[in-house]
């Protein structure tokens, strides 16, 4: 096939008299980043090719001799051969040149009918839709662990903590469920993303469209995506679902951030109800004793860098005239940089999360705590005809004489009781256990096993929904 002459090394190189100046290639390069999306690149443009080839711009030939040459480029990347040419820009122009330098003619045709405007808005699309359906696999995997934690734990008591003070007994499978309703929060976050981001901008060209027949919904359908945009100005410069994606990852990352710094507390020797195996804590070049939780501090410190991205983000586009402006360019650092982290956080707790064990010795220890049963004493009171306000206050009073006797709840005396009400049943305070205190609160959402069993089961027929 005729090879053709080549282009100049910019794809608007025709209307300037002299070269681009070296300082400003380097500057305004983005192929040292956007690279990222070559895959998203060649499948846009293998769809594009064969549009073009449907509506007959382009022969069959031609279009067969793209396609081929796209596969080997694709090939060359997978291989890391692909050579990489800072002064054509992007990844857009480097896959364009590395075609024509395969195939000739033929990919000097294949812009017809589209501009980098609407071709990188696509690539961006795709690599969302990609992503968020990674991290979509990632999260369910996650949640799988953290339901498995749950189950096992369902017997396991221990204190439910309000201001890192103890406040009412729980048990492990209920705190587990706490975690399980964050991330499913976030998995429904990032699949409306990928809903979001499944629609077409290719056919809206620089700005207004093209003039040629295109068939914007075959490339669409081609593509997996679910429909095309609706209007070529808002298409071009449309980052909503960029900043849609890196919400979401800000949540999920402030979500396992906080996970992050209970645990990091639960394993000090000050808490020590939490085990970590040795092979994902780290030590001190200086302290031999030290057993230090770094992953933990890396998610906790890396949740910033997520919030830090995504402000990036928005202080980029929020000052923006319509249509496309070079400073799209910088959309990418930030979204690229927020799903590594994402990503990498989620399978590392994932695997963490499947070998940390609560200690059940130490926790039941803790539920000796003296006032854990005052809510449950303060609502029995209730019960006896005592108005809230009221119990509230005469339970309070009992919680600072059993703290001075240095007794819990439970080995109140009839006595000591009948001292702030006489209505108290005798042996009264003999019945207040943690046990008791779970398995009393058994409506929808409460800590009791069959509820924390039902909605264990609830959350995976609702994974088993997600694809």
């Amino acid at each position: 096939m005729e090879k053709g002459a080549p282009l100049p090394d910019k794809p608007w190189g025709g209307r300037f008299q002299e070269a681009t100046d070296e300082e400003v290639l380097a500057y305004t390069e983005s192929i040292s980043f956007d690279q990222t999306l070559w895959r998203q690149d060649i499948r846009g443009s293998g769809a594009h090719a064969k549009m073009l080839v449907k509506v007959g711009i382009l022969t069959g030939e031609e279009g067969d001799a793209i396609l081929l040459g796209l596969s080997e480029i694709a090939e060359e990347f997978e291989k890391g051969t692909f050579p990489v040419r800072p002064e054509l820009e992007d990844i857009h122009m480097n896959i364009e040149r590395r075609l024509f330098e395969k195939i000739g003619t033929p990919a000097h045709k294949l812009h017809t009918a589209r501009s980098r405007n609407d071709q990188v808005a696509l690539d961006l699309r795709l690599y969302v839709v990609d992503e968020a359906s990674a991290l979509v696999g990632l999260l369910r995997d996650l949640l799988d662990v953290i339901l498995e934690k749950a189950e096992g734990g369902v017997d396991l008591l221990m204190p439910g903590y309000t201001h890192l003070q103890p406040a009412q007994p729980i048990t492990g499978g209920y705190y587990y469920l706490c975690h399980a309703e964050r991330l499913l929060r976030d998995l429904d976050r990032v699949k409306d993303v990928r809903r979001r981001a499944g629609i077409s901008p290719l056919g809206s060209g620089a700005l207004a469209g093209t003039t040629f027949p295109i068939d914007r919904h075959y490339v669409a359908d081609l593509l997996g995506l679910q429909g095309i945009t609706g209007n070529g100005l808002d298409a071009v410069s449309d980052r909503d679902f960029a900043a849609d994606f890196l919400h979401a990852l800000s949540l999920l990352m402030v979500h396992l951030s906080q996970w992050a710094e209970e645990w990091i507390l639960w394993s000090t020797s000050e808490f020590s109800v939490l085990e970590i195996p040795d092979r994902y804590m780290t030590g001190s070049s200086m302290m031999p004793q030290k057993k230090n939780p770094d992953i933990l501090e890396l998610t906790r410190g890396r949740a910033g860098r997520v919030l830090g991205d995504y402000v990036s983000l928005m202080t980029l586009l929020k000052a923006l005239p319509g249509g496309y402006n070079r400073d799209l360019q910088e959309d990418k650092e930030q979204l690229f940089d927020a799903v590594s982290v994402g990503k990498r956080a989620v399978s590392m707790m994932t695997s963490l999360c499947g070998q940390a064990r609560l200690k059940e010795e130490k926790l039941r220890s803790r539920l000796s705590s003296g006032g854990l049963l005052a809510t449950d004493m303060a609502e029995d009171l209730v019960r006896m005809g005592v108005p809230f306000r009221e119990a509230h206050a005469i339970v309070g009073r009992i919680v600072a004489h059993s703290d001075k006797l240095g007794l819990s709840l439970s080995e109140m005396s009839d006595e000591d009781l009948s001292r702030f009400y006489e209505g108290f049943p005798k042996g009264y305070a003999k019945c207040l256990t943690p046990e008791m205190a779970v398995s009393r609160r058994n409506h929808p959402g409460g800590p009791a096993r069959e509820r924390v069993l039902e909605r264990i089961s609830a959350i995976r027929s609702i994974l088993a929904e997600f694809r």
